[in-house]
């Protein structure tokens, strides 16, 4: 792929052998009717097409778990610095075990462990992470990064970055109906409290303590984002704007689904976290996180 190509910055190189693409999932692809491949062909920022993810999502769990810890392995082989992005939600978690898994198989200490408190968590939520580190031995790589805090001192929240915008933020459009919204992006409070904090962090780094690649538990079931960033980039990819310096980006669970993540914690015996249960949850985040549609209808149905 040629460096002028329109959607470069998207697809990044197509060759990578990090990537691991599945020569059957292509070979099936292009076995279909012309009419069925027509769209995705058409599409000139895919460098994987969504018949090939949906082809990947329905594999059988065991095959996941091994090629996902191929892919793991082959990173941890190729890059110095690695570290974790972890939220210590069900996914977070079954990476982080994934993650752990391959170190020890490949005779390596675990990379470090990054965790966003964003002081709007569910009361279960401190005491599992308290459990699990202690569980899992991993006091000395969990590294918890606090909020940002104001001209006063004070860390910033949810509910003082909404009054300092002038509105809540959102997960929506909004097509300009409201004057400094987020329309669409990441929410203001995703951004301070969780990516801008982890970059300010990782810029901080002198040279030679720079981590060079990070693993992210999403996955494409998600959301069309997260899909189409899978379609786009794969599993693996150049972080270019990330932070002042490349760095890798891998997404082992990307073709997993809810069902395959539910799967690993029976064959592997992990505690689950207790809000998902007392709050009555499938996916967690921030506890009154109000950038999602019918946050108050969510909290009010809370049956704490």
């Amino acid at each position: 792929m040629t460096e002028d190509y329109k959607y470069s910055h998207l697809r990044g190189d197509p060759d990578d052998p990090l990537k691991n693409f599945d020569k059957e999932a292509r070979r099936a692809f292009h076995a279909q009717p012309e009419e069925k491949k027509a769209k995705s062909l058409a599409a000139p920022t895919f460098i994987l097409y969504p018949f090939e993810l949906k082809y990947n999502q329905d594999k059988p769990f065991e095959d996941k778990e091994i090629e996902t810890m191929e892919l793991i392995e082959n990173h941890l082989k190729a890059y110095k610095k690695p570290y974790i992005a972890t939220s210590f939600g069900s996914d977070s978690i079954v990476l982080m075990h994934l993650v752990m898994r391959a170190c020890k198989k490949l005779n390596i200490e675990y990379p470090d462990m990054f965790l966003n408190d964003t002081l709007n968590t569910f009361k279960e939520e401190k005491q599992y992470w308290a459990d699990m580190i202690k569980l899992w031995e991993i006091s000395d790589k969990v590294k918890i990064l606090k909020p940002p805090t104001d001209k006063r001192g004070n860390m910033y929240t949810v509910w003082s970055i909404a009054k300092k915008v002038g509105h809540l933020p959102n997960f929506r459009g909004l097509a300009g109906r409201q004057k400094g919204g987020s329309r669409g992006r990441t929410p203001e409070c995703c951004d301070i409290l969780k990516k801008a904090t982890m970059k300010k962090y990782l810029k901080s780094l002198p040279k030679e303590e720079r981590y060079d690649c990070q693993f992210i538990g999403t996955r494409a079931e998600e959301s069309r984002v997260r899909a189409n960033n899978v379609l786009q980039r794969c599993r693996t990819y150049i972080l270019k704007t990330f932070v002042n310096y490349p760095m890798r980006a891998v997404t082992p669970l990307a073709f997993w689904t809810m069902d395959d993540t539910q799967n690993y914690y029976k064959v592997h015996d992990i505690p689950k976290n207790p809000a998902y249960n007392a709050h009555d949850m499938e996916r967690m985040g921030c506890a009154s996180c109000p950038a999602h549609k019918n946050w108050e209808i969510r909290l009010a149905k809370d049956p704490t």
